[in-house]
């Protein structure tokens, strides 16, 4: 095997850390672009749910088989592939006419972040060893993690001067930008393997995960009991059925159903999927509160929602150092219940401007409790098996973490809408409306959130509903902080309940994995980055929890 010149490696980092920041800031400017996304293709809450869930479905779905490509064709290959994907992906995203071929680029996106991410830090252990891989790693995890920062007020900036094609456009540039440098650090080596990637497995995972969320998301629309509602939720439950069959009896599975029998780690995913369906929802949809309900600019949105991520990102590894010395489970639960507080100051939340009294510090408290779990949690899943299978539980964590994600976006919407179309015709109920009217407040409930006729009404019908239009989208979004604060807390029940002494003792403060970084590696054991298989990756998704 040729060992790579200096030159090759310092461009193979470099390549890495555009690689995981382009993810990871996408992921974070499509979230503030959601509003622009609606008012330019006049679509309503339904399609910005797939907006979100679209990448997604696709991307914990196919997590796990992306380390598994790399191991048979080769990291660089993959990696290359992925990249050129989302490039092309986010061009598609760009020029979308309609909400259905956004919502087509956004799941080919998915597909290439799932090929893309696992094999970046397994890139980097290839190019470098012994000391100077601690390096390039912590380098990799600081800047990528500084980029993820950055996200939200620059997708914001981009969103207000140019609208939300630009963020789309943006990502095209830093796509080539990788695939050149890719280009130039390739040391055209054959790590190709012997391995067998588990097709079976990723054709019933992608419609289990989408049946399910398809049936959430549109089942209100279409009807529940719709024949198209039942035959998506039935597909769903039926390709999860064959797929938890087919993985038990296949020799090599995309899930290692295993793994489940170690109670912490079980805990830990329990956990981690209702955690991260609490902070991902709270993320989306406080910032489409903030514009829709209280006409902030997107610029002023991306800065609040990214209060959490600064204070993670500042005080993450002091909290580690803490959990070392008074135990993992004591942090992991109680930073789960300090940021489901947080999420719960939002209640508080009125009609008037509450910018500086209510929301960002309920982002502060959000981000204290964030930087209390991440680092612990990840000392945890990786210390709660045996070291041989730290890469395996790494990538099913992460794909537990995505797909919880994914099914809390649907289901708060669903309540969100629900919510609000009660209190609707409570009140309508009372005022006879005309049929015209009501028409009108039909089109208002596409946007639960906004609280506001459609710019085609008269002043007559904006006096006679908007107030309670209003207060009813105030209520709707109350019912959702309720939910999703709710599931933080009960998360860091689970956790405090649940979970016992890891069998062996990993140092948090030193472990680099956390949402903002995604690194799931200790700094002190590099034998387990060539794990591959199960990704070492980030999470960008849940660096954006408000």
């Amino acid at each position: 095997m040729t060992t790579p010149r200096p030159a090759q490696a310092r461009l193979a980092l470099l390549a890495c850390i555009l690689a995981s920041s382009l993810v990871g800031m996408d992921s974070l400017m499509t979230t503030v672009a959601l509003s622009s996304i609606a008012e330019t293709l006049d679509v309503g809450m339904s399609a910005q749910q797939w907006v979100l869930a679209a990448f997604l479905v696709t991307l914990g779905s196919l997590l796990l088989v992306g380390g598994a490509l790399g191991d048979v064709y080769g990291r660089w290959r993959v990696f290359r592939w992925g990249t050129a994907a989302f490039g092309l992906a986010a061009a598609i995203c760009a020029l979308a006419p309609n909400a259905p071929t956004l919502i087509a680029g956004r799941m080919v996106q998915g597909a290439a972040a799932a090929l893309l991410l696992p094999n970046v830090l397994a890139v980097l252990t290839s190019m470098f060893s012994g000391e100077a891989r601690s390096k390039a790693i912590g380098s990799w995890s600081a800047w990528s993690g500084l980029s993820v920062i950055a996200g939200p007020p620059v997708g914001g900036l981009v969103i207000s001067l140019v609208s939300w094609p630009g963020v789309y456009w943006l990502e095209v540039p830093l796509a080539l930008s990788v695939l050149a440098l890719i280009v130039k650090a390739d040391p055209r080596t054959d790590d190709r393997g012997r391995g067998r990637v588990d097709l079976v497995g990723a054709l019933l995972a992608v419609p289990a995960i989408g049946g399910v969320a398809f049936y959430l998301i549109q089942g209100a629309s279409l009807g529940w009991s719709s024949p198209g509602a039942l035959a998506a939720l039935g597909a769903g439950i039926g390709c999860g059925v064959v797929f938890l069959w087919w993985e038990r009896r296949t020799t090599d599975p995309l899930l290692p159903l295993t793994l489940f029998r170690i109670r912490d780690f079980t805990v830990i995913n329990i956990v981690t999927f209702i955690l991260y369906g609490g902070l991902i929802s709270c993320g989306t949809y406080t910032v489409l509160f903030l514009q829709d309900f209280r006409g902030y600019p997107p610029a002023v949105a991306g800065l609040v929602s990214a209060i959490p991520i600064i204070v993670l990102f500042a005080s993450s590894s002091r909290f580690g150092a803490l959990a070392d010395r008074y135990g993992a489970r004591l942090f992991i639960g109680g930073g789960a219940i300090v940021a489901g507080l947080g999420i719960l100051i939002l209640l508080l939340v009125g009609s008037e401007a509450d910018l500086y009294t209510v929301v960002i510090p309920s982002t502060l408290v959000h981000g204290i409790g964030l930087s209390m779990l991440v680092a612990p949690l990840t000392a945890g899943v990786m210390s709660s098996v045996d070291e041989e299978r730290t890469g395996a539980a790494s990538g099913v964590n992460n794909a537990v973490a995505r797909i919880g994600s994914m099914l809390a976006i649907a289901v708060v919407g669903l309540l969100i809408s629900a919510q609000f179309s009660t209190n609707v015709d409570e009140q309508l109920a009372r005022l006879d409306p005309g049929p015209e009217l009501k028409t009108a407040v039909a089109a208002a409930a596409e946007q639960p959130l906004a609280g506001s006729l459609p710019a085609d009404a008269t002043d007559a019908q904006r006096d006679a509903v908007e107030p309670l239009l209003r207060d009813a989208s105030l209520d709707a979004f109350r019912t959702a902080v309720v939910v999703m604060g709710g599931l933080a807390v009960l998360a860091g029940a689970v956790t405090l309940v649940g979970m016992r002494r890891p069998p062996r003792r990993l140092s948090a403060e030193g472990t680099l994995g956390c949402p903002i970084t995604g690194v799931r590696i200790h700094r002190d054991e590099p034998a387990i980055s060539p794990l591959r298989r199960a990704p070492a990756d980030l999470l960008p998704d849940a660096a954006n929890p408000g």
